[in-house]
């Protein structure tokens, strides 16, 4: 039967007269430029699509036509499943939750996938028109970004050189509090502070 023929490739026949080793040599060199067409990154989004023919044009553009390019580490034609949601969850333990994400171009997702999805951490962006696909994991991707910057400077460690105002000191023992001018920097509240020794 046919269930097991990819999307969007050629299905070939042989005819008494034909030669079977000709059309297996056809077959495999088909699949050997799919094959390279869909290779992937060992870190990337999960890519999933309705047709070969979508797939490939959906992976050019996420390679080709945005900057920086998308990594892409699985792909996949035809309906959204379980599986493949637990297959692209391994990017959470591996570290890289961004791209613990499905891409799904012009495909149907199923119950279950969407709850397994939830459970692991999995988000899924649908559309049916590439550019859309890609505008709503751009904006994911800035979110998190924005996110990850705030946590970053709650943490980090500003540097800054200040300059004491002698006639402001009001107090030299604990709590100091004086008058200081910033010569260099962004002094924050709870920037710790020390004074270099001279000479």
């Amino acid at each position: 039967g046919l269930e097991k023929v990819m999307a969007g490739t050629s299905v070939l026949t042989v005819q008494n007269d034909d030669e079977l080793e000709d059309i297996k040599a056809e077959v495999m060199a088909d699949l050997s430029s799919i094959h390279n067409k869909l290779n992937v990154d060992k870190a990337g989004v999960m890519v999933q699509a309705s047709t070969l023919g979508a797939l490939e044009a959906l992976l050019q553009f996420l390679r080709e036509e945005t900057d920086p390019p998308i990594p892409v580490s699985a792909v996949g034609i035809g309906a959204i499943h379980k599986r493949d949601v637990t297959k692209i969850s391994i990017m959470n333990e591996k570290g890289k939750p961004e791209f613990a994400t499905i891409l799904a171009f012009d495909v149907d997702i199923s119950k279950e996938a969407r709850e397994h999805a939830e459970e692991m951490g999995v988000r899924i962006f649908t559309a049916d028109i590439i550019y859309h696909l890609f505008d709503q994991f751009t904006r994911y991707m800035e979110n998190l970004l924005e996110q990850r910057r705030q946590e970053a400077a709650a943490i980090a460690v500003f540097p800054s050189i200040i300059r004491i105002l002698p006639q402001h000191v009001f107090n030299q023992k604990d709590p100091i509090i004086m008058g200081v001018e910033i010569v260099e920097g962004i002094l924050k509240v709870g920037t710790p502070l020390c004074v270099p020794a001279s000479g």
